[in-house]
């Protein structure tokens, strides 16, 4: 019989779950990352400059400088009662040559550490030097935007083990592998104001708002013969 214990586990990552944070550089030390976007079109690129010294029977070759690009397709939020107004924060970090601050969250890798979650994440430092605007007819305004980083972007420390993020540093609700734009809202949460805009008083965290007596507990553990707890309640 084959040892089915020594076949590796091939599993692969979600391009979906590859998501872009940011925040602008005028903003407060004290504030999170917002929602950018997800993994553009074309994939960010890692590359460094070559250089060649041919030699009587062969070619030396050895990298230089590094130069990184990280491709995001933003969704272009249009401010007002939303979180973020991510259109005029571009626009405005392009105009003034301003450099901003991004992320690139991997959410294949949220997991539990001593009782915390967490993500691995990519920090960088970077520039808008093109600001296309290509909206698609009878769609949502979204762009792919080249961000240049400036430096070098760091995702491992000189251990190789990845930087993480955890839910304090996401706005509220954010922290989840398929993230929540909007939150559980009630009637009388929301509907039109004196302008007739819709607004909203709900808030975007719902992660603890359900009732749990509604359902089997999803952390309670089973023994044979044992009731579920929410049974043994009622």
């Amino acid at each position: 019989m084959a040892d089915d214990s020594l076949k590796p586990i091939v599993e692969p990552q979600s391009s979906d779950k590859v998501m872009y944070y940011y925040k602008a550089p005028w903003e407060p030390q004290s504030n999170p990352c917002h929602a950018l976007g997800v993994q553009g079109a074309s994939s960010g690129t890692n590359t460094a400059t070559l250089g060649s010294t041919p030699t009587k029977q062969t070619t030396i070759k050895d990298t230089g400088s590094a130069n990184q690009q990280r491709v995001v397709n933003v969704v272009m939020t249009k401010g007002g009662n939303m979180l973020t107004d991510v259109a005029r924060d571009l626009y405005y970090i392009w105009e003034h040559k301003m450099t901003m601050l991004l992320w690139r969250v991997d959410w294949n890798s949220l997991r539990t550490v001593n009782g915390k979650q967490v993500v691995n994440a990519e920090f960088s430092e970077v520039k808008i030097s093109a600001f296309p605007e290509t909206e698609a007819l009878n769609t949502a305004v979204t762009q792919n935007v080249t961000f240049e980083v400036t430096g070098l972007a760091r995702r491992y420390d000189e251990q190789g083990n990845p930087f993480v993020l955890g839910p304090e540093d996401f706005d509220s609700g954010m922290f989840s592998d398929i993230v929540k734009y909007y939150g559980f809202t009630k009637p009388t949460e929301i509907g039109a104001n004196a302008e007739g805009k819709l607004v909203s008083t709900a808030g975007i965290n719902d992660d603890n708002k359900g009732d749990a007596s509604g359902t089997v507990p999803m952390n309670q553990k089973m023994e044979a013969g044992q009731k579920n707890d929410s049974a043994s309640k009622s």
